[in-house]
């Protein structure tokens, strides 16, 4: 046997020797079997109603007698199923030393933990060699975990270790954690919530205090301001027909003059090619003695020199036709923006109001303005 076997060994022997000792409710015996249903009796179609608080208890007496017979044989599985299910009908702290010796046993040292700790704390029935048996298994599970204490500067805060909710503040208890990271946070409506990440060795002891922040009230919203009623616009001003007229004729004249300016100045392009090409064939045949053209020129060159003069001509003639013809767009379309804006202007709006209106008579013919300025 081997000293960790024979040290629970004795620990074992301390618990059993104390029987006497324990409240009245160890010393008792299992309570009789519930009486075994007919026969022909037809199943429930409804499921078994919970049982009342005296049953209960009955029952938790008798699961935790299962645990102590258990734990006297070092039926350590055994002992802790019996004894858990004995401690979640009737959670009495009494039940604690045998449940969290038999956790230690199997290898739960936080449950232990936090069993023999609820037996330190609360099971007020106990005689002192039970408290100092279970204060000595405490410190051993406390010795492979680490503990947190836990303050919070307001009550009735929720705290979080890992995701899993531990109480409310103030905490009865230190929180039992396992070697490693972890996360706790104290939470609380109307609150800002405090969260920390921490690491934990094993067999230390972690203070911490939480300072929770009121969260700020949301400021009251001003009533938005009444805005004065706005007297309705005046209808716009028909559009007199010479402006009409006029943007139509604007911007027709616009696409003829742009149009006339792109189609010249391609062609003066053209042309411009086109003279390169002659007066290259010119420097090819010309002797480097002689000119290219004019009265000191090549003589044969005198039918490829025309040539290419008319062709410089008619690009010329083309470039000065695009510059017209950009030159008409341009005022063209400067001349229909100005109408289109028009009705935009305080000067505009008053010539909104003037009509040109024919006049056709005998011996004369002419127009004339209608309107106020």
């Amino acid at each position: 046997m081997t000293m960790r076997r024979g040290r629970w060994w004795a620990a074992g022997l301390l618990v059993t020797g104390i029987w006497t000792s324990t409240p009245a409710a160890w010393a008792q015996g299992a309570p009789g079997k519930p009486a075994t249903p007919d026969k022909g009796a037809a199943a429930p179609a409804t499921p078994t109603p919970a049982p009342s608080p005296a049953d209960a208890d009955k029952e938790s007496v008798r699961l935790f007698e299962d645990a102590k017979k258990a734990h006297k044989a070092f039926q350590w599985d055994k002992a802790r199923d019996a004894a858990l299910a004995a401690f979640k009908l009737k959670p009495d702290p009494a039940y604690g030393l045998i449940l969290g010796q038999s956790e230690l046993q199997t290898g739960k040292p936080r449950d232990a933990a936090e069993h023999l700790e609820l037996f330190v704390r609360e099971a007020k029935s106990a005689t002192s060699i039970e408290k100092q048996a279970a204060q000595k298994l405490l410190d051993e599970a406390k010795g492979k975990l680490g503990t947190l204490v836990i303050h919070a500067n307001v009550e009735g805060a929720d705290v979080v270790v890992d995701g899993r909710a531990v109480g409310r503040t103030p905490l009865a208890a230190p929180v039992f954690v396992d070697p490693g990271s972890h996360e706790i946070e104290v939470k609380k409506f109307g609150f800002d919530p405090g969260k920390e990440l921490l690491a934990v060795a094993p067999a230390t002891e972690s203070e911490m205090e939480f300072a929770l922040a009121p969260l700020a009230a949301e400021p009251d919203k001003p009533e938005p301001e009444k805005k004065p009623k706005e007297e309705p616009k005046p209808p716009p001003l028909p559009s007199p027909k010479w402006r009409t007229y006029g943007m139509i004729g604007g911007a027709g004249l616009t696409v003829i003059g742009l149009g006339l300016g792109v189609g010249l100045t391609m062609m003066a392009n053209s042309k411009s090619d086109e003279a390169d090409q002659q007066l290259m064939i010119l420097r090819q045949t010309t002797p480097t003695t002689s000119g290219l053209c004019g009265a000191g020129g090549f003589v044969p060159n005198a039918a490829g020199c025309a040539k290419l003069k008319d062709t410089l001509s008619s690009q010329d003639a083309a470039a000065n036709g695009a510059i017209a013809g950009y030159v008409i767009g341009g005022v063209a379309a400067i001349g229909t923006l100005g109408l289109f804006l028009l009705p935009r202007t305080p000067l505009g709006r008053k010539l909104m109001g003037v009509n040109v209106v024919p006049v056709l008579g005998a011996g004369q013919t002419g127009g004339m303005v209608v309107g106020s300025f």
